[in-house]
């Protein structure tokens, strides 16, 4: 079972409404990814249903007791970077009660798209991992979880970074993730 949990793709939005990208006056200083953040997802923003958005910000999947939440990069990170946002830490802050319960150990895999030498989308999907890791670790004090991370680089996409051989911006975008992974008790 496969749920949209945020607000809707970033990308899709921008896309549809290219004024909201900083020269709008409804969105506050500019800051983009706040005023998404902020946003209804069942609400419409000039005439778009956010519900229905190409790239969700976030996903949860449960197959059994397992769950995997993926969540996208663009929204915890700067491109290239893997200092997390304020909006990343408060969505970190936002799921770690979810985790408080779960047994074994908690997953935390970073994955990029294919753009950019390969060795380079490893270090950063793996320094991406940690920071989330970490994050967690500092919202879940007192909790005895053993959260481990790894970085994949582009190694497992979940979408093609082309498609008959043009680049898929769509693709890449959800390639672009952050997975953690864990056993409902």
């Amino acid at each position: 079972m496969r749920r949209s949990t945020a607000v809707a793709g970033v990308l899709a939005l921008v896309l549809a409404v290219p004024s909201v990208a900083g020269a709008d006056p409804g969105v506050p200083d500019g800051n983009l990814t706040q005023s998404v953040l902020s946003l209804d997802p069942n609400s419409a923003v000039r005439g778009i249903d956010l519900s229905e958005a190409v790239i969700p910000l976030e996903e949860e999947e449960t197959n059994g007791s397992q769950v995997t939440v993926r969540i996208s990069a663009d929204v915890l990170f700067d491109f290239g970077k893997a200092t997390l946002t304020d909006a990343a830490r408060r969505r970190i802050a936002g799921l770690a009660p979810r985790l408080r319960d779960a047994r074994g150990a908690v997953q935390v895999s970073g994955h990029s798209d294919s753009i950019g030498d390969p060795g380079y989308n490893l270090s950063l999907s793996e320094k991406r991992a940690e920071a989330v890791k970490a994050e967690l670790q500092r919202a879940l004090q007192g909790a005895s979880l053993q959260i481990e991370a790894k970085g994949f680089g582009e190694t497992k996409p979940v979408a093609p970074n082309e498609q008959g051989g043009k680049d898929n911006p769509e693709g890449r975008a959800k390639n672009r993730r952050v997975e953690i992974t864990y056993e409902k008790s």
